[in-house]
């Protein structure tokens, strides 16, 4: 089952197919998310390609 939260900016998420652990920059209302690696990048990402960093569950976002 999915559960949907909304995104929060400064909230550490995990990127899905590649598993790297970034921080949320921005939260669009479009479905969309502005992303800061830890090396300095910023990307934009679908928010459901995102998985929250809690009790080893992975939970969607939409």
């Amino acid at each position: 089952m999915n559960i949907v939260k909304p995104l929060l900016v400064g909230e550490r998420v995990r990127v899905k197919s590649t598993g790297q652990e970034v921080t949320i920059d921005q939260v669009s209302d479009h479905g969309f998310t502005i992303i800061k690696f830890n090396s300095g990048g910023k990307h934009r990402f679908l928010n459901h390609k995102l998985e929250k960093l809690e009790d080893n569950k992975s939970v969607m976002y939409s």
